[in-house]
């Protein structure tokens, strides 16, 4: 039954998301495009869910699925920057990113018949990839629904999951599921009796990459499937998909990374893919928005504006501010000015970190490890220095927020475009370039120059560690899309209100 919605074009949600048009409807909830008046520009994607058999004590699937959505952070899956709970009548709203794309079955629809293996491969890597990332979690998390009308794909074939309104953790002990859930043809055969575990999403994995290969008409092994897919996937993968759509979990492959593994061995140009792939899954993993700062040279200003920059992100949650750089020399200078003395104290070298005014201050753990600190932020700030330390600058391009700092002397506007192309760089959208002491003609020019990235002149301000100021100012303009992007720490932050 599909209940009506109580939001409305033009609507306002929380004095905050205009309402703009309706994208979807299934049988319990809605789907808006919704416009943030606060953040002018950004769009998110609005989902009004109905249980109206909602009580003050049983808070249903939709309050689970937030609870779940918002201790996640990952590409391939939607962030939740806003939820309110059912009112009296059941309806609640969850406020997610708005993915511009088509759902994978749509995308089916206008490409009838098998798609190519190059694409069916792609796609593969990029759900195991996610898949890992669910799995693993400290409890891992079961997708248990993994069929086309769920998998959004963008306009550069990324593939981006949606609707976890039947994901659940997954009990070791070997609980039950509480209902028997999954798309008939997609679902593992022991979710028909109540039973998920990781070997189940693989099952769907299998299933999906079956219903892509025949063009919609398989999602299980049938006889004789075996002579008719040696032309259209590489002989070596039939055993492949036949392991992963094994009837008995155990005879499965046993994770994904295992199955990512297995297609390495196809041919050398999957591989090399596959490799990328794995290479990107053992890399760091931090639920924090990252902002990476780095210099064209030194003495530009890059550790002065990456300080301010955790003051001024440290107002909206809890953050780390990292020396990029192994012998750790800015940290211990500021951890003696912070102890008040002039040179760095006796033993300085025992301590990792410190605390000083909200913000948490880490030395760079070394090149053995990750220069992510321990602990849970909402942002971490990471000074790289002028990139010279090794992964210092597949670090810069990995983070969620490069900024790139240059001299804003006009005369040398040039050097930082031979800089780029030195470096073998190439600016992206996304990224930021602060010019420190420029005025507005000079980031007005290298903006037309680059093209891509964001360029921002920064005023002087002699003391970083001030909370307010014109570069306080203007470093909250240039961090609106970290701010927005920010996973709130506590369950609190995003439940607005009280159940009616």
């Amino acid at each position: 039954m599909l209940y009506p919605s109580k939001l409305a074009v033009g609507q306002l949600l929380g004095e905050r998301y205009r309402v703009v048009e309706l994208i979807g409807s299934g049988g319990m909830s809605h789907v808006y495009l919704a416009e943030d008046l606060r953040l002018p520009g950004k769009w998110w994607a609005v989902k009004e869910s109905v249980d109206p058999g909602i009580t003050e004590y049983a808070s249903g699937d939709i309050v689970a699925e937030a609870e779940l959505l918002i201790s996640l952070n990952h590409p391939r899956l939607p962030r939740v920057t806003d939820f309110y709970p059912p009112d009296k009548d059941g309806y609640s709203y969850l406020v997610m990113d708005y993915i511009n794309g088509v759902t994978l079955s749509r995308y089916l629809e206008l490409h009838p018949g098998p798609l190519p293996w190059d694409q069916v491969i792609q796609f593969a890597m990029q759900l195991l990839e996610v898949l890992k990332y669910l799995h693993n979690q400290r409890t891992p998390i079961i997708y248990r629904d993994l069929k086309p009308s769920n998998i959004m794909l963008t306009g550069q074939h990324e593939l981006v999951l949606i609707d976890f309104g039947i994901a659940r953790s997954y009990g070791r002990a070997g609980d039950d599921d509480t209902s028997k859930l999954g798309t008939v043809g997609f679902a593992a055969p022991e979710q028909y009796a109540g039973h998920s575990q990781p070997a189940s999403d693989l099952y769907g994995l299998g299933a999906l990459l079956l219903h892509l290969l025949t063009g919609g008409k398989y999602c299980s092994w049938q006889p004789g499937l075996e002579s008719r897919l040696p032309g259209v996937v590489p002989p070596e993968f039939i055993p492949i998909l036949r392991r992963l759509l094994r009837q008995r979990p155990e005879e499965r492959y046993p994770s994904a990374s295992s199955v990512l593994e297995a297609l390495a061995l196809l041919n050398p140009s999957d591989r090399t893919r596959v490799e990328e792939t794995l290479e990107c899954l053992t890399s760091r993993v931090t639920d924090a928005v990252v902002v990476s700062l780095a210099g064209t040279s030194s003495g530009l200003g890059t550790t002065h504006t990456s300080l301010a920059i955790a003051v001024r992100l440290s107002k909206y949650g809890r953050t780390a501010w990292v020396d990029g750089s192994p012998d750790g020399v800015v940290f211990q200078n500021l951890y003696a000015l912070v102890q008040g003395q002039e040179h760095v104290p006796t033993g300085m070298n025992a301590v990792p970190s410190f605390v000083w005014n909200n913000v948490h201050y880490w030395s760079c753990p070394g090149k053995e490890n990750s220069r992510f600190p321990e602990g849970s932020y909402s942002f971490i700030v990471l000074d790289l220095g002028t990139l010279s330390e090794e992964g210092a600058l597949e670090e810069f391009n990995q983070s969620d927020v490069p900024l790139l700092i240059a001299s804003g002397a006009d005369w040398r506007l040039g050097e930082l475009l031979h800089w780029l192309r030195r470096s073998r760089l190439e600016p992206q959208k996304g990224w930021k370039v602060g010019l420190p002491l420029a005025g507005d003609n000079a980031a007005v020019l290298l903006q037309k120059a680059l093209g891509t990235a964001e360029v921002y002149a920064l005023p002087l301000q002699h003391d970083p560690f001030r909370s307010k100021g014109r570069l306080s100012d203007v470093l909250e303009v240039m961090l609106k899309e970290a701010i927005a992007m920010r996973k709130p720490q506590r369950r609190s932050a995003l439940f607005r209100g009280k159940r009616q």
